[in-house]
């Protein structure tokens, strides 16, 4: 049973470092971010905002690229008939 005991003392030990841990890195963050104003976060937006266009663009058109909306054999296989029904058109 003392086993038990000195389990929960590690898991409490590990995990009041962890704590310090993130208090140090919420600490660092606040630091880089105090002369932060609103212009710069609303610039920021901005940019974001014109690289998730820039990107659902780029995705668009790859998509495009790989997926074609008619399959080919059916493209030619219409062409073939068009051909066929200009023919007896014709009288030819």
């Amino acid at each position: 049973m003392e086993y038990v005991n000195f389990i929960a003392l590690g898991c409490s030990i590990a995990a009041f470092a962890l704590s310090l841990i993130a208090c140090a890195r919420i600490g660092k963050f606040v630091r880089a971010t105090a002369d932060t104003d609103w212009e710069t976060l609303a610039n920021l937006t901005g940019d974001i905002a014109a690289l998730k266009r820039t990107c659902q663009t780029l995705n668009n058109r790859l998509n495009g690229m790989n997926k074609a909306t008619i399959p080919q054999d059916q493209i030619i296989q219409q062409m073939i008939e068009h051909q066929n029904v200009e023919q007896i058109r014709r009288g030819g």
